[in-house]
């Protein structure tokens, strides 16, 4: 187990070995959830519910949502506590961008990157659709849970976030050229810690990963209610 500890298992304690664009290097399993999530969407959108609960249940739930728990949501602070730079100042609350909260651009911010993490490149999936198809698939071992435990890995992993680069308590504005898409595993292990403190590189210094993909926020309305 690595959280409470100083060296993450996972990272190790040689930062010349660490990813550079990105908290920690995901699972080989949280890309294959994506394909088998989008397996199970296919097949519910067709009417067929058993085969959407078949490839649900083939996602390594518990595994993943532990390797969050210890390994992914930690990872900015295992970077910080080898790295060991000084923290800098938070800014003066009056002289913050008056706006927190990105949830007025976030659509914005998911459709010009292609719902995509910023960070990580694994494929986000739209909140408005995870939270219909929750609804409506109404499986009891698919839900966005009040706890981590509690909450599917799907939702640890493909849950969109927009993420201020540089963190608002420090500057950062609540704005376009200041979000970008993130997951949340890479949301929370970046945590609000400047790039400098966790010794990753810009995301907007690397293009957008075009592609077809939009995160189901083309299927919403295939959804029944």
């Amino acid at each position: 187990m690595c959280r409470g500890k100083s060296i993450c298992t996972e990272l190790g304690e040689l930062p010349e070995h660490w990813p550079k664009d990105k908290c920690i290097e995901l699972p080989k399993e949280a890309f294959e959830a994506v394909e088998e999530f989008k397996k199970a969407v296919n097949h519910f959108v067709e009417g067929n519910r058993e085969l959407t609960i078949t490839h649900i249940n083939n996602i390594c739930n518990e595994k993943l949502t532990y390797w969050f728990i210890e390994h992914g949501q930690m990872s900015g602070r295992h970077r910080k506590i080898v790295i060991q730079l000084d923290r800098p100042s938070a800014i003066p609350f009056e002289s913050r961008d008056p706006v927190r909260s990105p949830s007025k651009l976030q659509n914005q911010v998911f459709e010009r990157d292609g719902y995509i993490c910023r960070y990580c490149g694994i494929q986000l999936v739209s909140q408005v659709f995870l939270k219909k198809f929750i609804k409506v698939l109404d499986y009891h071992k698919f839900r966005k849970g009040n706890t981590n435990l509690e909450q599917h890995a799907v939702i640890h992993f493909l849950w969109p976030v927009a993420d201020h680069v540089i963190p608002w308590n420090l500057g950062g504005r609540t704005s376009l050229d200041n979000l970008v898409s993130s997951c949340a595993t890479c949301n929370y292990g970046k945590d609000g810690y400047t790039l400098e403190e966790i010794q990753i590189t810009n995301p907007f210094h690397r293009a957008v990963i075009t592609s077809e993909w939009k995160g189901f926020s083309d299927k919403i309305d295939l959804l029944n209610t």
